[in-house]
């Protein structure tokens, strides 16, 4: 019989040696699961996590809408 188990993680660091690789099924959990981070799945299945952008990113995101808007 096989358990599963829900970890929580403040933070992780992975090497760029490292490659995790998950199934559709897999990151479709992952991504249920973790709504708030931004996660990708390449088509090889290795998973991306992209770090959350600051206050900087976000200034200049709204300077390009507010662009595009005009």
């Amino acid at each position: 019989m096989m358990h599963t188990a829900q970890a929580q993680l403040s933070m992780l660091t992975v090497p760029s040696d490292v490659a995790l690789q998950v199934t559709p099924a897999q990151f479709a959990a992952l991504v249920v699961a973790n709504r708030d981070l931004r996660l990708e799945r390449t088509a090889t299945g290795h998973l991306i996590v992209n770090p959350p952008t600051g206050g900087e990113t976000g200034r200049r995101n709204f300077n390009l809408t507010a662009q595009l808007g005009m």
